[in-house]
């Protein structure tokens, strides 16, 4: 596998959003919080008590995360795995949106181990319309995942 492995194309005319975060944990740690459903229950939607997360986390497997009290969900195909630095995933939501209007996303999220801690960094294609909502939903979600680790 190389370093920079080839981002699949998702949409060619999307915007992209980009949102870092840090935590005081391994990469190890964060990788398990981000790609098993135990992990992603712990910080994802925990404001909904219904929320099922499902995961089959390798390149090909696949992933959704809903709620019905919330009314919408995600879900997406692995498309790459290198353990503890990067997941490449398709991102497609669940609800909310009319038949037509819905795309395939691409999420990417890298993570940089430095000595007190680990980066992350989730870049996501959006449509234009998506973009501030997606910035701050992902601004809010990985808040959570920080403060759960420090």
């Amino acid at each position: 596998m190389t370093d920079t492995p080839e981002i699949p194309e998702i949409l060619a005319d999307a915007e992209t959003v980009e949102v870092d975060a840090f935590v005081t944990a391994s990469t190890d740690a964060v990788w398990e919080l981000f790609t098993t459903a135990a992990g992603l229950e712990q910080w994802w939607w925990p404001m909904f008590d219904d929320t099922r997360y499902e995961v089959d986390a390798q390149e090909g497997g696949w992933y959704r995360i809903r709620t019905s009290t919330g009314g919408f969900g995600v879900q997406g195909r692995y498309l790459q795995l290198d353990e503890g630095k990067r997941i490449v995933q398709s991102w497609d939501w669940l609800g909310g949106a009319e038949e037509g209007e819905r795309f395939e996303q691409l999420v990417v999220v890298d993570f940089a181990e430095t000595g007190d801690g680990t980066h992350i960094r989730v870049t996501q294609t959006a449509a234009l319309d998506e973009v501030d909502d997606l910035r701050d939903g992902w601004q809010d979600t990985l808040t959570r995942l920080e403060e759960l680790l420090d």
